[in-house]
C-alpha cells in the first residue's frame, strides 16, 4: 500500500476550493452603483480563491515530484509570472461595465450592467491558473535558498503587476 504524505490532502482540497470559487463569479444588472462595485470586487476575490486552489494542487504535485534544477526553476518562474499577469488582464477585461437610462413609471433612473464575456473569462482564468501553478510548483520544488528569494520576488512582482493592470488598464471597472 502506498504511503500517504502530508501534502496528499491538497489533491482533494484544491479542486474543491476552485469549484467553490466558480459560484461567486457572476454578472449583474442593478441601479445601485455600490452593488455593481461589490460584484466586481467579488469576481476578483473569486479569482484569488481560484489561485489558492491551484496553489494547493501545486503543493500536492510538488510533494510527489523530485527537486528541479536551477535552470528549470527560472524557466518555470518566468513563464508562470508572464502567464499569470496576462491571465489577470484577460480575466479583468472580460468584465464590461455599462450604464443605461431607463424609464419606469415616468421616473428616469440609471441602470448599471456588468457583463462577462465567457471567452475572455475562461481564457483569462485558465492562463492565470497555469501561471500560478508554475510559480508555486517551481518555488516548492526549488533546491537552494537563493531560489526561494526569487520565488518570493516573483510573488511580489505578480502582486504589483496585477495592481498596476487594475489601476491603469482596467479603470472602467472602478
Amino acid at each position: 500500500m502506498a504511503e500517504l504524505k502530508p501534502t496528499d490532502g491538497a489533491f482533494f482540497l484544491g479542486p474543491v476550493v476552485i469549484f467553490i470559487s466558480l459560484f461567486f463569479m457572476t454578472g449583474i444588472t442593478t441601479p445601485d452603483l455600490a452593488r455593481l462595485i461589490q460584484t466586481i470586487q467579488t469576481n476578483i476575490v473569486a479569482m484569488l480563491v481560484t489561485a489558492l486552489g491551484v496553489i494547493l494542487i501545486a503543493i500536492g504535485v510538488a510533494g510527489h515530484s523530485p527537486q528541479i534544477s536551477s535552470g528549470t526553476f527560472l524557466t518555470l518562474e518566468s513563464i508562470g509570472l508572464f502567464s499569470a499577469i496576462v491571465g489577470f488582464f484577460f480575466y479583468g477585461s472580460a468584465m464590461t461595465r455599462t450604464m443605461a437610462q431607463e424609464t419606469v413609471d415616468e421616473i428616469v433612473r440609471t441602470v448599471y450592467h456588468l457583463t462577462i464575456s465567457p471567452l475572455h473569462f475562461w481564457v483569462g482564468l485558465v492562463i492565470w491558473a497555469i501561471g500560478i501553478f508554475l510559480i508555486t510548483y517551481a518555488g516548492i520544488s526549488a533546491r537552494r535558498r537563493e531560489e526561494g528569494i526569487v520565488f518570493l520576488n516573483a510573488w511580489l512582482t505578480l502582486i504589483l503587476a496585477c495592481f498596476f493592470i487594475w489601476e491603469v488598464f482596467l479603470t472602467s471597472l472602478h
